[in-house]
């Protein structure tokens, strides 16, 4: 996972906004109320809506964005 390329959300995200795709996994990191916020989410296979796996909040956005990728790693080898 050290290839990751993050992406810029749209701009009604509130800066900074980024999001990835990790195998079937989409990881979600922004800013909430000032808060770095991550998600992992799972893509339905059935459906164009993605199931939310696991959350949380970081001191940092880099470490929402390291923890969002240790989380996809821990759901990828489950």
């Amino acid at each position: 996972m050290a290839d990751i390329e993050w992406q810029p959300l749209p701009p009604l995200w509130p800066a900074p906004a980024v999001w990835t795709d990790v195998g079937d996994l989409m990881l979600l990191v922004y800013t909430q109320d000032g808060v770095p916020t991550w998600e992992v989410s799972r893509r339905a296979k059935s459906r164009s809506r993605e199931e939310l796996i696991v959350n949380g909040t970081a001191d940092t956005f880099a470490a929402a964005k390291a923890a969002a990728l240790f989380e996809a790693g821990a759901q990828s080898s489950e």
